[in-house]
């Protein structure tokens, strides 16, 4: 199954096509559109959040999404001061960020029908008073698409009810008490909380990276197919790995292959997108014995049965040994890509413990050369042909796998232009001027924008003409994994080979581009808003590079850096990004446990928060792209009326 979007926006719960080909048949069927059109133009401008760097963590993901960024947290505040303790607003988000759970607990805890019927009530009331907020920059058929359809009519009339007229109160708690007697009250709730959720939110940004590391990047993308109308993806360097593989691509399949290995994640190949790897585990386990460099890499070690760790350690080298070999080809195929310094299976010594580089001689640590042969160090052996072709054919044919990478593809971009914002993954590649690098291949140059649109040409390209030999477009992507001048990479090289075998911290680094050097320049990022045609108040946001000591916000808040997904550190929540119609704001996140203990301890999601821009005047529906659209449907609607009206008087 494959996912195809036109030229479209939504809105209002309805899709407005580019040539707005719909046809009215009468003259008030148009006039009424239009009245409709021209109404939506004038509530305020939706909320948008960003968020980059999931890497599979899809609890993490969920939380964010289910607290609506910080946003739901901020709309009870607003709503509930003075009129609730802190606790009790902070009680009311979990419920909302979590209905199902927190109702448990309640009937757990209460075991007085009277006093759960009472909450209950209270709990409608509230949640109702929520709702009400946060639908009022949107239209009616919106709201309604918000809301489990068995509810509808309702929560409908509870939305409409003004509390202060005691005539109308006594009728929606009569409805409410009903709901509670039918026992129906507890389905209400977290449809009505699903509701709050899904509106606190008009759409969401991805910039990067939604896989690796974390084990449920296909929870993710599912969520996003069955939640969400509105958002868009910036592919990421890691994005890029799974959609080269599903292009045919054995390097990049390697590489993914390595990364599961690593992060205790080869039952997401099978279990996800059912990838036997029996092959390549009875290749492994008989080739290679486990080995203390490469053992996982997890940031809370849970307890891997034995079996499974010998697994994970084996397979990681197998797959990193005909990752190099396979590195080593395509390098030598492409000398356009100036990658000479990773030919590194070549520099081994005969007895392959000691590696030349830069005319100095470094001591491997606990090699597993064993099917290097050093006549030929990047053949393929025989054994590794076998697996690869195996593999490489059940990742083609996987019909969820090509789902979900035709559902990355055609949501999502290598950068994308919004609202008056840029958003990227990774960095504009330049040089130590600060000038755009230029790139060659093929007898052509491409820098600054031209590079992005370029490659973002080539991946679309051979994902419509998927091929398992070596290739051009396979190449590419490659590339924009781990070149020099990659755009979604930003570092002068991935030093997988040096963190393996060597000790020396000076061969195991891996410098950033001087992009980053420049992001606190305001010249600099002006000149990067000409290149993409952003205006001078517009923002540029990025993910891939986390902040860590220094600030996210650089340029005076012109460039901002943001990953809420997977921080370094226990102690750090990354940050997000709302942009609603009063503000623009940096949401610092707490960090993320468990489930249970965000449920348990009721910490908001946001740590803190730091208006980066805050509106003279507030942003409209007809301030954004999605109004400009608008605006034109209105201005051809209303040129087919007059030219209906014309057609009239003739007759």
């Amino acid at each position: 199954m494959r996912y195809h979007i036109s030229e479209t926006i939504i809105f209002g719960g309805r899709v407005l096509e580019d040539k707005f080909k719909e046809k009215f048949l009468s003259k008030s069927e148009l006039q009424t559109e239009i009245i409709n059109l021209s109404a939506e133009l004038e509530l305020p401008k939706g909320t948008e959040t960003f968020i980059s760097d999931v890497h599979g963590d899809f609890g993490r993901f969920s939380h964010i999404m289910r607290s609506g960024a910080g946003n739901i947290s901020r709309k009870v505040e607003d709503l509930f001061e003075g009129r609730l303790t802190t606790l009790n607003q902070k009680k009311l988000s979990c419920l909302i960020y979590y209905p199902s759970q927190v109702i448990r607990g309640m009937k757990f805890k209460i075991t007085n029908r009277q006093e759960l019927d009472q909450w209950y009530m209270d709990a409608f009331n509230h949640l109702i008073e929520i709702l009400r907020y946060a639908t009022n920059k949107y239209p009616k058929n919106l709201v309604k698409k918000s809301i489990e359809p068995n509810y509808w009519t309702t929560i409908e009339n509870m939305l409409l009810i003004d509390g202060k007229y005691k005539t109308k109160n006594d009728y929606s708690q009569g409805m409410l008490k009903s709901i509670v007697k039918l026992g129906m009250a507890d389905d209400f709730i977290v449809a009505t909380c699903h509701a709050i959720q899904r509106l606190s939110i008009e759409r969401i940004h991805i910039v990067g990276d939604i896989y690796d590391r974390g084990a449920h990047p296909n929870l993710v993308l599912n969520y996003l197919v069955d939640h969400w109308q509105n958002f868009d993806i910036q592919w990421g360097n890691h994005d890029i790995l799974w959609m080269g593989t599903m292009a045919g691509s054995k390097l990049c399949m390697a590489n993914l292959i390595r990364l599961c290995a690593r992060y205790h994640n080869l039952g997401l190949l099978r279990d996800a997108y059912d990838i036997d790897l029996t092959s390549l585990i009875t290749f492994a386990r008989h080739f290679y014995r486990p080995l203390p460099n490469f053992e996982e890499n997890l940031e809370i070690a849970p307890k891997i049965p034995e079996e499974e760790r010998i697994t994970d350690n084996c397979v990681q080298q197998a797959a990193a040994i005909m990752q190099f070999k396979l590195e080593g080809q395509a390098i030598k195929r492409r000398p356009e890509f100036h990658m000479e310094d990773r030919l590194l299976l070549d520099k081994l010594s005969q007895g392959k413990n000691l590696i030349e580089l830069n005319g100095q001689e470094y001591e491997i640590n606990n090699g597993c050369f064993q099917l290097i042969n050093p006549a030929d160090p990047y053949q393929i052996a025989h054994p590794e042909q076998v697996v690869l072709i195996d593999l490489i054919n059940q990742f083609t044919h996987s019909s969820k796998l090509n789902e979900h990478m035709w559902f990355m593809a055609d949501h999502g971009s290598m950068y994308l232009k919004h609202n008056g914002n840029l958003l990227f993954h990774g960095c504009v590649p330049v040089d130590e001027k600060g000038n755009f690098t230029e790139w060659e291949i093929d007898g052509h140059t491409y820098a600054g924008k031209a590079l992005f649109d370029y490659f973002n040409e080539v991946l679309l390209d051979a994902m419509h003409h998927p091929t398992t030999g070596d290739c051009f477009n396979s190449d590419i992507i490659w590339y924009l994994w781990c070149g020099q001048d990659s755009p979604l990479f930003g570092k002068d090289k991935m030093a997988t080979f040096e963190s393996y075998f060597l000790q020396d911290t000076n061969l195991t680094a891996e410098k950033s581009n001087p992009f980053y050097q420049f992001c606190d320049d305001e010249a600099f990022i002006k000149k990067i808003k000409a290149e993409f045609d952003i205006p001078e108040s517009g923002h540029i946001v990025i993910g891939h590079t986390p902040p860590t000591d220094e600030s996210p916000l650089k340029a005076k808040g012109n460039l901002i850096m943001i990953n809420a997904g997977r921080p370094k550190t226990e102690n750090e929540g990354g940050y997000t990004l709302l942009y609603d119609s009063f503000d623009m704001q940096l949401i610092k996140l707490n960090p993320f446990v468990s489930m249970n203990h965000a449920i348990n301890s009721m910490e908001d999601v946001a740590a803190s928060r730091k208006t980066i821009e805050r509106f003279d005047e507030r942003k409209m529906v007809y301030d954004t792209d999605f109004g400009k659209k608008i605006q034109q449907h209105i201005d051809d609607l209303v040129a087919e009326l007059h030219d209906n009206s014309e057609d009239d008087v003739d007759e």
